[in-house]
């Protein structure tokens, strides 16, 4: 039989859902609150709650691509009414209390946050080297945002304050799926934008659970872009940008770009792997209660815990 998909939010992203499930042996059916006439397939256009009321069965899973200000809201109204696999875009909540919210209420269901980074074919080969090393390892990492390219017309004055969440926090899920959660984190920030008034320049280091050491550093008022540098005994493999792999012999000056599947070209990178693992249980997708507890080191690299007075 045919699993049964929900699409909530039919509009980039879900656009992008929808061509890599059409791959797929599902039904799919895409729920919007508006009219979208140029979409290949019927969009249900009253919203997700006369969806409910008008369709009796629940379906197999759910995708949650709406606009952040609008993720918490809709994943609940899901929860309630009783789907039990739910992949929710990245970050899941604006504020800590909603993401734990979500992490209480869906102890009894599979519930997911769509951190597509960990599914590039160049993060897979490099969690395979990792994983496979006997040398030793520590990783170094950039989150610099371009605030020219930003789409300001796009966000909600709330979403553009938790942009580090609802952005930056990309690469940050990836490092901690390479790497290992946090087992100390020590985090510095200064200056601050009109739109991000809790920082505009981050520098921190920290030790994981798995005995990495790491540091990080972005300006988002200077130069730089999103990339990671994994140091083994072998070399240095470098993610930069994150689609591509190279590597970086010990002792040379060379870097040698990795051949890695094409899948990523013929989707949008990571969102394949990302939703065939959805539908398969995978146990390397984010699942809320691993998202929560890396909320607390997010918001701390962000500076986000000052509004909670003595941290979360």
């Amino acid at each position: 039989m045919k699993k049964d998909v929900w699409i909530i939010g039919p509009g980039n992203m879900g656009l992008e859902y929808y061509k890599v499930l059409s791959k797929m042996n599902v039904k799919i059916s895409v729920i919007g609150r508006s009219e979208k006439k140029d979409w290949p397939t019927e969009v249900y256009s009253k919203g997700l709650n006369s969806f409910i009321k008008d369709t009796p069965d629940t379906p197999d899973y759910a995708i949650v691509c709406v606009n952040e200000h609008n993720l918490y809201q809709t994943t609940l109204s899901l929860i309630k009414c009783g789907i039990k696999n739910i992949l929710v875009e990245k970050p899941a909540g604006l504020d800590i209390e909603q993401i734990e919210k979500l992490y209480v209420l869906s102890k009894e269901i599979n519930l997911y946050v769509g951190y597509n980074r960990r599914f590039y074919q160049s993060v897979q080969k490099c969690k395979q080297i990792i994983d496979n090393s006997t040398g030793p390892i520590n990783i170094t990492f950039e989150f610099t945002e371009w605030p020219h390219k930003i789409d300001f017309n796009h966000y909600t004055k709330k979403e553009l304050s938790r942009f580090f969440m609802c952005n930056s926090s990309h690469v940050v899920d990836t490092v901690f799926h390479l790497a290992g959660c946090p087992r100390d984190l020590k985090a510095m920030t200064c200056g601050h934008l009109d739109w991000h008034p809790s920082a505009a320049i981050f520098s921190g280091c920290g030790v994981t659970n798995k005995n990495i050491l790491f540091s990080y550093s972005a300006n988002w008022l200077s130069a730089g872009r999103w990339g990671i540098d994994i140091n083994t005994d072998e070399g240095k493999y470098i993610l930069k940008p994150l689609e591509k792999l190279f590597f970086q012999k010990k002792g040379s000056l060379e870097k040698i770009e990795v051949k890695l599947d094409t899948i990523d070209t013929e989707y949008k990178c990571g969102l394949y792997k990302q939703t065939e693992a959805f539908l398969n249980n995978n146990n390397q997708l984010c699942t809320i209660k691993e998202h929560f507890n890396n909320c607390k080191y997010y918001f701390k690299i962000a500076n986000y815990e000052s509004e909670y007075g003595e941290g979360i």
